[in-house]
């Protein structure tokens, strides 16, 4: 089974590279064409437009996720201009990182609403009213759509979790390339940055069980933040690349944004570089070239639908986008609320699965809530995620002593670029500190620029990585990284598979991650096939619901609509 689990990974890793080069071909975007790593990225984001629009009308059963494997395949076959050595380099990686898919734990939220609904996008096609149902309903992401498209026979949901493993194997691939094969044309500031990035992910973001929604969304982030890099910075970029970066930079925040809302703080940089830009009126009309208007506006679209499809609001749970008295359907006003205020004191630190503060109203007001947060956050997994940002940044500068230190220091300049992306930086994590101050929602790359910008901007004039002896360095820091990353994910597995049948998280199932075996009542509300369960769904088939007590069944045009009663 692990020989045939391989193989189909390896398929749809292909197939997405497939619809990779398809996006760039549709974008012009053939200069880009060297990097798999982004093609890979670009292909996961042509395919949530595929699956978005798809599910309008079918569920991405066994048969539509073939044809769609399939395509991806054919594209690949046409499309990849004899650039084997490029293919065969991503295809490496993978090998070298396979290892990570190899999992019996999942992220603690899988089984509550990542699971049901991607299985949800996988058995039906698009249903109305379905947070009346669950609350694990309400949350809409562009990666529950992903994983729906690996739902394929004899493996089911099973290869669900390999949508991460693909994001981190692009951004891996992406950043080995741009430091290895692009970095005489890439400034050094760009490619020191990308170089703490990977020691970051391979290091601490080693396993796939932390990524729930959040982690890809900022992998998209990190490469969103080096184009915008080179995009300002880099003077020797023509005016047409500049647009180049600016339009790629722009459809990887829509991406981050449709997997994880709260990644919209993130595009201040974009507005910022927009303003400050002396050609505008020329980046504007690149901008509005149909193919790239088109490309861009459908994620947008289609998450506006699924939002609305499910909850009523065109983006859940912004209380003013929301319909909630226009149609019987839609959540209740006071639900939303209740949600916002629910989210923001979890967020703050006024509540956990074990405790919850009194007078929540008082403690979310002005900085009430900043001492409990200290004690119940940041102490722990904030202040270890920082520690872990200066050990990066002290191993660096040990393997570069004798360049940042003892030859010729160069004068650090605290040049206007630098104060306008750094004074950027500091107003996203004001905004995200004092509104949802958890490192999940989009907060662990905005703390880790935070640190490493202005490092990075002090030693980019004594390490240069073009010198042969300096990028040897770079390679031995990158070994052992992996190496870490290796023995987590081997110390992971061991345990995992010590770990007895009747436990939680087992490997019984090896090479197939642990899956809670709910018990569940097969039952009938007006003719519709429901599946009725107690608290989490896990792999309960679709629809799951939790009760009957609160909605009914409507019928329209083929369509279901759970209305409130």
């Amino acid at each position: 089974m692990l020989i045939l689990f391989f193989s189909i990974s390896m398929l749809i890793l292909l197939s997405t590279i497939g619809y990779g080069l398809i996006t760039i071909k549709i974008l012009k975007f053939e200069k880009f064409s060297h990097n798999y790593g982004l093609i890979g990225i670009l292909g996961l984001f042509f395919l949530t437009i595929i699956a978005g629009i798809t599910h309008l009308f079918v569920p991405h059963n066994y048969l539509h996720n073939i044809i769609v494997l399939i395509i991806g395949l054919v594209g690949l076959i046409f499309l990849k201009k004899k650039k084997f050595n490029e293919l065969k380099f991503l295809i490496i990686i993978f090998l070298l990182l396979f290892i990570a898919i190899l999992m019996a734990k999942t992220n603690e939220d899988f089984g509550y609403y990542h699971l049901p609904n991607s299985l949800q996008f996988a058995q039906q096609k698009i249903q109305f009213g379905l947070g009346n149902l669950n609350h694990g309903f309400k949350h809409i992401s562009s990666i529950f759509m992903l994983m729906s498209l690996h739902y394929l026979p004899a493996f089911e949901y099973n290869l669900f979790n390999l949508t991460n493993f693909l994001f981190f194997t692009f951004f891996i691939t992406f950043i080995l390339n741009e430091i290895y094969l692009r970095n005489k044309i890439n400034l050094n500031f760009s490619n020191i940055v990308l170089s703490l990035f990977f020691i970051l992910f391979l290091t601490k973001f080693s396993r796939l069980a932390e990524y729930g929604s959040d982690i890809s969304g900022q992998i998209l982030i990190s490469i969103y933040f080096f184009y915008q890099l080179e995009f300002f910075y880099n003077s020797k970029l023509k005016i047409n690349e500049k647009f180049d970066y600016f339009k790629l930079s722009l459809i990887l925040i829509i991406f981050a944004v449709t997997l994880k809302f709260i990644s919209i703080i993130y595009s201040l940089l974009l507005i910022v570089f927009f303003v400050v830009f002396k050609k505008k009126g020329k980046l504007i009309i690149q901008l509005l070239k149909f193919n790239y208007l088109l490309i861009i506006a459908l994620p947008v679209l289609i998450f506006f639908i699924l939002n609305f499809s499910s909850t009523g609001c065109l983006i859940y749970p912004i209380e003013y986008l929301c319909l909630t008295e226009k149609l019987d359907w839609t959540l209740n006003s006071e639900i939303i609320q209740y949600l916002n205020f629910h989210y923001e004191v979890w967020a703050k630190g006024g509540k956990g699965p074990d405790f919850s503060v009194n007078n929540q109203a008082d403690y979310i007001l002005h900085l009430n809530w900043l001492s409990n947060w200290i004690d119940v956050y940041f102490i722990g997994k904030f202040s270890d995620y920082i520690l872990v940002i200066i050990a990066i940044i002290l191993i660096f500068t040990l393997f570069y002593y004798y360049e940042i230190f003892l030859l010729k220091k160069k004068l650090v300049k605290i040049n206007y670029n630098f104060l306008l992306i750094y004074s950027s930086l500091i107003i996203i994590f004001l905004f995200w500190f004092f509104n949802f101050p958890t490192l999940r929602y989009a907060g662990y790359i905005i703390v880790f620029l935070l640190l490493i910008f202005p490092y990075s901007h002090i030693v980019e004039n004594q390490i240069n990585l073009r010198s042969k002896k300096v990028l040897k360095k770079l390679s031995i820091i990158f070994l052992i990284s992996y190496s870490i990353f290796l023995i987590k994910n081997l110390n992971r597995i061991s345990n995992e598979l010590d770990l007895s049948a009747n436990e939680h998280n087992n490997f019984e199932n090896f090479p197939f991650y642990w899956v809670n075996k709910k018990d569940y009542e097969k039952i009938k509300v007006n003719g519709h096939q429901l599946y009725l369960t107690e608290g989490s769904c896990w792999a309960v088939p679709s629809t799951c619901v939790r009760g009957l007590n609160t909605f009914e069944i409507v019928k329209k045009n083929s369509y279901i609509f759970y209305k409130k009663k």
